[in-house]
């Protein structure tokens, strides 16, 4: 076993600061929170006397402390505290993922740019189901949190708990909660809670239950230092907030075509995220000649939707890259994708690819399913006049649902030089022909 390098574990008083200035507490409101003196918080800070084991615990109750994030905090506090791994993060304090998130390089940059830069206060994200929402708005919880040291207030049905944070004063994250659950409209207790402290508030889903813009909008107002990242299938239409699509991966376009390079098709973010995950399933797989038309055709069929990719590359443990390339429209549907956020797979089931996107598609209201139909029926890409007329409603009325759809990831338009027209998800065309 190769050794592992060592770096110095952060001594208690350290640690203690550091907690309490990402919860955005005082002194005196961290001793009011324990029951522990101010003195004795100032004097443990300052490394003058030792914590007692009692007085480490009710400290890690009032921080709200979890996990692996408490387990370091008393083990510090109580002289145990041993070094860790190089590269590790000694004060855990935003969530993380298994894997990397891969070709959203982008993205990210430009969101956390963003809100730390204060060029932007609010990101609301939507897209289709499956596209990665609640994996980027970890990533840029994550970034902001290591960049900004903010502490991140985490609420919805994501794939990270708010209890692995470790953050968050208790009675801040309660009313948080409060505030979306009951969509109470009067937010002045959770304002004088965050006051001017610096947060990252992220809202996973909260949108799609009906979550309360109001609040949103207030809070936002009277808390100048707090940053909002939502995300939603459909646009949360919040004043003053421009809504941001999460586009599928990009497929190998004719660039791949005209040059042959393996090189360039290694870059497409898709084909990356495909290889990526066929190396975990496969250890030591590599992307060759032999596989590169399979991966192209898969990464095409798929749309380069994260979900189906990787539901793609677990196939591969039964099948081959181009039995799945082969795979008629049903039986791609078919293959099991990652279930749903908030959904139980011992009661639901596991999800597949078709299950995924027709899910979003039944979320839509009535018209808005009547509009795809009707563009579903084109063989090629319609203008979108072509689709008014074969609506037969006026131009305007088809303008505004189609911006809908597209803040929805259902539809993407192509700007010509003459004309805008307008492209479907293949596997929306599929599921849809199969109903």
């Amino acid at each position: 076993m190769v050794p592992t390098a060592e770096v110095e574990a952060p001594s208690f008083p350290e640690l203690l600061r550091h907690k309490r200035v990402q919860a955005g507490l005082t002194q005196r409101t961290l001793a009011d929170l324990s029951t522990i003196s101010p003195r004795t918080i100032r004097a443990l800070e300052s490394g003058r006397v030792n914590a007692r084991m009692q007085t480490v615990r009710l400290l890690a109750d009032a921080l709200r402390l979890e996990g692996l994030s408490r387990e370091l905090f008393v083990n510090a506090g109580l002289g145990s505290g041993r070094p860790g791994p190089a590269g590790t993060d000694p004060w855990p304090s935003a969530p993380r993922s298994v894997n990397a998130l891969l070709g959203r390089d982008v993205e990210v940059r430009a969101m956390v740019g963003a809100l730390a830069s204060d060029h932007r206060r609010m990101i609301s994200m939507s897209g289709l189901p499956g596209v990665g929402k609640s994996r980027v708005a970890t990533e840029v919880a994550v970034r902001l949190s290591a960049r900004r040291g903010w502490p991140v207030l985490w609420i919805g049905s994501g794939p990270v708990e708010v209890d692995g944070l470790g953050t968050a004063p208790g009675s801040l994250l309660k009313a948080l909660r409060l505030l979306v659950e009951s969509r109470a409209r009067d937010v002045s207790s959770v304002c004088r809670l965050i006051g001017r402290s610096e947060v990252l508030l992220v809202l996973d889903g909260v949108a799609d239950a009906g979550g309360p813009v109001v609040g949103v909008r207030d809070l936002l107002a009277y808390c100048p230092g707090l940053r909002v990242v939502s995300t939603s299938r459909t646009p949360w239409q919040v004043t003053g907030v421009q809504g941001t699509v999460v586009p599928p991966l990009a497929v190998p376009g004719p660039d791949w075509e005209a040059s042959g390079s393996l090189d360039v098709l290694a870059g497409v973010p898709s084909v990356r995220l495909l290889v990526d995950r066929l190396s975990e399933v496969r250890p030591g797989f590599a992307l060759g000649r032999a596989e590169a038309e399979a991966v192209v055709r898969l990464c095409r069929r798929l749309d380069g939707l994260p979900a189906a990719l990787e539901a793609a590359a677990a196939g591969s443990r039964v099948l081959s890259l181009r039995q799945l390339a082969d795979l008629p429209d049903a039986h791609l549907l078919d293959l099991p994708a990652a279930t749903r956020s908030g959904a139980d797979p011992r009661t639901t089931g596991p999800e597949t690819i078709g299950g995924l996107v027709l899910a979003g598609f039944d979320r839509l209201d009535p018209a808005l399913r009547t509009v795809l139909r009707e563009l579903v029926a084109f063989d090629a890409a319609p203008t979108v006049s072509e689709a008014a007329e074969a609506l037969r409603r006026p131009l305007n009325q088809v303008v505004e649902d189609l911006g809908t759809l597209m803040g929805c990831g259902f539809v993407r338009a192509s700007h010509e030089e003459a004309e805008t027209r307008l492209h479907l998800p293949d596997l929306l065309r599929a599921a849809l022909a199969r109903r």
